[in-house]
């Protein structure tokens, strides 16, 4: 197989393929070869596609990529700075669990961490069935491309009914040592029944070089599960970043979510929530914060198969000078799934003049007997409040700095663990360090 009919250019595909088999057991070599080939099949997405029309690949799909291996990262005082000691931080450089960086001898009881391949190397029918599924709102070529070509990844496992008190922080670092590498994280994360655990899970780089990161996490919520998970992508900033999410959440379970983007060039996230089971509570709530001809481009999905389940759902985004965003929002409401009560939200303040935001909240119900409601808005700073705050004594730029805050306060406060909320406002200083959260 030549470069030219693969769908993305990825230098010494072959030799790394051949390596991965050596290392793969009979599932998981059938398993990449099966995605290899959908992969070839389906291509690459381009404009043309409905899910991709505010989102040009031309650009990427043009570039040379080198895949970046399992590599030691030499210099860790940046990374240490990231981290806080009050958490358990389980770190992966280039997808490939790193034990030396990694607390995992300090694990409270109840939660067990290990690399992915060891626990694909058991035969976990869970693990396998998981990753062999689809979703409506799955980015299917990156999920193929990922599902073929990952290296490692982090398996992270929450025991019935425990009860783990630190935030649990996954740190993917993509450790690019020369421009155009590529990477494939990934994470599977299984919460037992009546378990509790606050999860964030980081996707950062030292390296101020272009690269394309391509991520995909998968979480399964047992019964009356109560999870906090947030994603923050602080990505070099000319990285792109193609992001997959998957959560599968079982009956009477809570799950609290929080989607941050602040660095890299171009993102793609693509969020799919699938309600499993009877009364469910799913918050599904996020922020990004981008300038210069940063792009953003969230697409969601809330798909509500059983009766008495409630959803929230309010994204925040912060544009500044040339900066674009995309949200396409859907819930899905089943026949089945009656005394359903969803509400979605989309706002965005534009501090630049060159700004801008394509958004589409949708609601697509076949049930008789629920209260769904959805919104968008987009805007710049009122003149008027400007206004008084100036005939308070303030300064143009102060009041702006004050109008701004309040904005991105009101979605920032939502977050319940202090170590998260804190994290993002200072990754969020270091971009806007005018608003001073």
């Amino acid at each position: 197989m030549t470069q030219q009919d693969l769908p993305l250019n990825i230098e010494g595909l072959e030799q790394y393929q051949s390596q991965l088999d050596n290392a793969s057991g009979t599932w998981l070599k059938g398993f990449r070869q099966k995605s290899f080939n959908q992969w070839l099949e389906l291509g690459m997405p381009t404009v043309k596609d409905e899910e991709w029309k505010y989102t040009s690949l031309a650009e990427v799909v043009n570039r040379r990529f080198q895949i970046a291996g399992q590599q030691q990262l030499k210099d860790t005082k940046a990374l240490k700075a990231y981290l806080s000691q009050t958490d358990i931080n389980i770190v992966s450089v280039n997808g490939v669990l790193s034990t030396e960086l990694s607390d995992l001898k300090k694990l409270p009881q109840g939660l067990t961490v290990s690399s992915l391949n060891e626990a694909l190397a058991g035969n976990d029918r869970e693990i396998q069935e998981t990753m062999a599924k689809l979703t409506p709102n799955d980015t299917k070529a990156f999920l193929f491309m990922n599902q073929a070509l990952f290296l490692d990844g982090v398996m992270l496992k929450v025991a019935p009914k425990a009860v783990v008190e630190p935030v649990v922080h996954i740190i993917h670092v993509t450790h690019a040592t020369t421009a155009d590498s590529i990477v494939f994280p990934r994470t599977f994360i299984t919460v037992g029944e009546a378990a509790q655990v606050s999860i964030l899970e980081s996707h950062i780089s030292f390296d101020a070089v272009s690269y394309l990161s391509n991520a995909v996490t998968e979480m399964r919520m047992a019964p009356h599960a109560l999870v906090g998970y947030c994603k923050a992508q602080a990505e070099a900033p000319q990285a792109v970043h193609i992001g997959t999410t998957r959560i599968w959440q079982e009956g009477a379970s809570t799950l609290d979510s929080f989607s941050f983007n602040h660095g890299g060039i171009l993102t793609r996230n693509n969020l799919s929530i699938l309600i499993k089971g009877e009364g469910t509570h799913t918050i599904m709530n996020g922020l990004y914060g981008i300038d210069g001809t940063q792009h953003v481009d969230n697409h969601t999905l809330l798909d509500i198969q059983h009766p008495n389940c409630t959803s929230y759902q309010l994204y925040k985004g912060l544009l500044n000078d040339s900066a674009r965003a995309i949200f396409n929002g859907k819930i899905y409401v089943h026949s089945q799934a009656q005394k359903t009560n969803a509400y979605q939200l989309n706002k965005h303040l534009l501090l630049g003049k060159q700004a801008r935001v394509d958004t589409k909240p949708q609601l697509e119900i076949f049930a008789d007997d629920v209260k769904c409601t959805h919104g968008a808005t987009i805007g710049q700073l009122s003149q008027e409040e400007i206004f008084y705050l100036q005939s308070r004594c303030i300064s143009r730029q102060m009041a702006i700095q004050l109008l701004s805050k309040g904005f991105i306060d009101d979605i920032i406060n939502t977050i319940k663990s202090d170590s998260i909320r804190g994290k993002l406002s200072r990754l969020l200083v270091q971009k806007f360090p005018e608003i001073k959260l």
